[in-house]
């Protein structure tokens, strides 16, 4: 008899759980939601910000709120979505720089560990970066360009748009492992970066496609090669892999967060309705606009990813970072 209670128990006790579990996934959201971008309006990170919460507020019928909290690389921002109730309704859309950010001579006063402090929700998007050049320089490839600055010693620089994150660590790759001297120029964003490439005050530099793209269309600079893989973007650009680079075989990302402690329910409730407005034709046409191609990476892939970064980017900015 006893036996027989435990076991209607333990089949009481599931069920329940059960029915909480998908209460609390048919209930969320019902209040305000917001996507904290831990970097300043306007640039391919918030656009992608603006259009999730467009699309998820349509679809929940409760208003869905961007807040831009930039500063120190991506970090206030990210402080700011560690301490929130795990409950779903602040999330974290951020890039590579959540990795960047603690790794190398920083990662022993981490304020965060990319992958305890935070529940990835979905990658959304990548963030291709691609080389580009003044197109003034006499040079059609990168072989071209490598051959130029071995020429002319001291006059190449290269610029990123900070220092430590994706752009600059890629561009310190590429000069180490092509034997040049380029001098590292950082600024503040990749505004200021394509400027100074389009003005010749830097020879080239890497940059995000998404912000390199109206520069390319229009011939104000020259695309010389992609890291990663080749991208459907950019078909008949090789990749650093193919030209013989292969330490630059690596692609950043844009994607969801939420706190640590988040309720697996929501998590799935928020990874399913990012992945439906991901494949909207109107989303996918204004991400291809932005020259970002969707992804839609689930969580436990996209977990994967960020570990398999850690460990990447914490070798390379120990070796680049701040040069």
């Amino acid at each position: 008899m006893l036996s027989l209670l435990a076991s209607w128990s333990a089949a009481l006790l599931v069920a329940a759980t059960a029915a909480s579990a998908a209460l609390a996934q048919s209930a969320f959201p019902s209040r305000p939601v917001t996507i904290v971008v831990p970097f300043p309006a306007g640039g391919s990170l918030d656009a992608v910000g603006r259009v999730s919460a467009e699309k998820l507020s349509a679809m929940w019928g409760q208003p869905v709120l961007v807040d831009n909290r930039a500063g120190a690389g991506g970090l206030v921002g990210a402080l700011r979505v560690k301490i929130a109730s795990p409950d779903g309704y602040t999330l974290l859309l951020t890039n590579s720089a959540l990795v960047q950010n603690v790794v190398g001579a920083a990662a022993a006063n981490a304020p965060y560990d990319p992958s305890k402090d935070f529940k990835p929700v979905m990658q959304m998007t990548d963030a291709v970066g691609v080389f580009i050049v003044n197109p003034k320089l006499p040079v059609k490839n990168l072989q071209e360009f490598i051959a130029l600055v071995k020429r002319e010693p001291g006059k190449h620089a290269y610029g990123s748009a900070g220092v430590n994150q994706t752009l600059h660590l890629l561009g310190a790759s590429f000069n180490e492992a092509a034997g040049l001297d380029m001098a590292h120029v950082p600024q503040k964003g990749d505004g200021p970066l394509l400027n100074d490439i389009v003005a010749g005050h830097v020879s080239g530099g890497f940059a995000t496609i998404a912000a390199a793209a109206p520069h390319i269309a229009g011939g104000t600079v020259r695309v010389l090669g992609v890291a990663g893989p080749r991208s459907p973007l950019l078909p008949d650009v090789p990749s650093f892999k193919e030209m013989g680079f292969p330490q630059l075989d690596v692609v950043g990302w844009f994607g969801m967060f939420a706190p640590a402690d988040t309720p697996k329910p929501v998590v799935d409730k928020l990874a399913a309705d990012i992945e439906k407005l991901l494949k909207m034709p109107d989303v996918v046409a204004r991400l291809r606009s932005m020259s970002l191609t969707p992804t839609g990476l689930p969580s436990a892939e996209f977990s994967a990813v960020v570990k398999r970064d850690l460990g990447y980017w914490d070798t390379v900015v120990r070796k680049f970072g701040e040069k």
